[in-house]
């Protein structure tokens, strides 16, 4: 139950922030906003009405945890086979860090930015607007 757990907390704090994720980004001749998210288009860019802003979608962020999640849950399961006490020692205070870490993460993920919470993105390259669109997507490590 603690490895079920601390790979939420993880991926939970790995997926808020867009440690690591794609930047879909359309030419316009508005300002329109970047979407985000990885493996699942999860945010905007905080751009929308202020700079701490932004419209959220939940169908891409639970997809992303899942991901993120059976990812964490995978690396911790192989740790837990190296059993020198050494080893047992680093692992439970890098995971202890690292779930502190997440926690603070998402904390302010939540409590400072203002997210407008949709279900899902609604294929923005099509709803938006009549003209065909040209969107490129970049991938972005810890940007």
């Amino acid at each position: 139950m603690k490895k079920i757990l601390a790979s939420l907390c993880l991926a939970i704090g790995f997926t808020l922030p867009n440690f690591i994720s794609y930047k879909f980004v359309c030419a316009t001749d508005e300002r329109w906003p970047d979407f985000y998210g990885f493996p699942f288009v999860q945010n905007t860019d905080r751009s929308w009405v202020f700079s701490m802003s932004g419209k959220f979608f939940i169908s891409g962020f639970i997809g992303n945890v899942i991901f993120w999640g059976l990812l964490f849950y995978v690396i911790i399961r192989l740790l837990n086979l190296l059993k020198h006490r050494v080893f047992i020692i680093v692992r439970r205070v890098i995971l202890i860090t690292l779930c502190l870490f997440s926690l603070w993460v998402i904390y302010f993920e939540l409590t400072l930015f203002d997210w407008r919470l949709q279900w899902n993105h609604d294929d923005f390259k099509m709803n938006y607007y009549q003209q065909k669109l040209d969107c490129k997507r970049t991938f972005h490590f810890f940007d």
